[in-house]
């Protein structure tokens, strides 16, 4: 939310940039945070703090304690213009069909909407066409039923990072590079950020890089970050 709102300003995107909001997160924020609603000075001190970070209206911020969800930042930073932004690049925005409503649950996402008629037609005719396999099926580039099927029930979130900590420690010379756009909202960078900063160095470091670009999710879109991108993905190689 801060990225988004540094950009919207004309502003660098960079880790010095992003510094001084990622000290703010590790430190007051967290202080006033746990103090909890009761205590209404650290709630008042929180609230400004949020909204200066993130744009939106300090009405609305100490409405809600200063605790802002990804859909209500969408949703309020531009709903004066009628306009929505995207969780993958709240910058991407679109006209809010149901501007009226309290909630947004009508509509999905203004870059994912607008991708699924331009990418399904591009994969029907790949497969169909060029790849020759005929099917009288229907083609969905994304499928809301199936995600919302998924099982994850019994499987341990942390997985992922434990097998990721083993495999390095096991692998001298196995090196990870994590990227991610200063604006996406689904993956947050400074997850990412938290999570590398308990790992240990492995001997040496660097052997875990992080590194951020301009954009959101599909940030290599973007003709500068995705050259920054390979830049760096070439220098982890070599």
């Amino acid at each position: 939310m801060a990225a988004a709102r540094l950009e919207r300003e004309g502003k660098v995107l960079d880790e010095q940039a992003l510094a001084p909001v990622e000290s703010y997160a590790r430190t007051e924020f967290v202080v006033d945070y746990l103090a909890g609603t009761k205590d209404k000075t650290a709630t008042d001190r929180l609230s400004a703090k949020v909204a200066e970070i993130t744009g939106l209206d300090p009405a609305l911020v100490r409405r809600l304690d200063g605790r802002i969800d990804i859909a209500t930042y969408l949703r309020e930073l531009r709903r004066s213009e009628g306009k929505i932004g995207s969780v993958y690049d709240s910058n991407v925005t679109a006209y809010d069909p149901f501007p009226a409503d309290a909630r947004s649950d009508g509509f999905h996402d203004p870059i994912l909407e607008a991708l699924m008629a331009p990418t399904t037609s591009a994969m029907s005719d790949f497969v169909t066409r060029q790849i020759g396999w005929k099917a009288d099926d229907h083609y969905e580039a994304l499928s809301f039923a199936v995600n919302e099927a998924w099982d994850s029930k019994g499987l341990d979130r942390d997985a992922p990072v434990e097998d990721l900590r083993r495999a390095i420690a096991l692998d001298p010379k196995m090196a990870v590079t994590i990227v991610h756009g200063w604006n996406d909202l689904s993956c947050p960078y400074f997850t990412s950020r938290l999570i590398v900063d308990q790992m240990p160095q492995y001997g040496k470091p660097a052997r875990v890089a992080l590194h951020m670009y301009p954009g959101g999710h599909m940030f290599y879109s973007r003709a500068d970050s995705g050259a920054a991108f390979r830049k760096d993905i070439m220098a982890a190689y070599r």
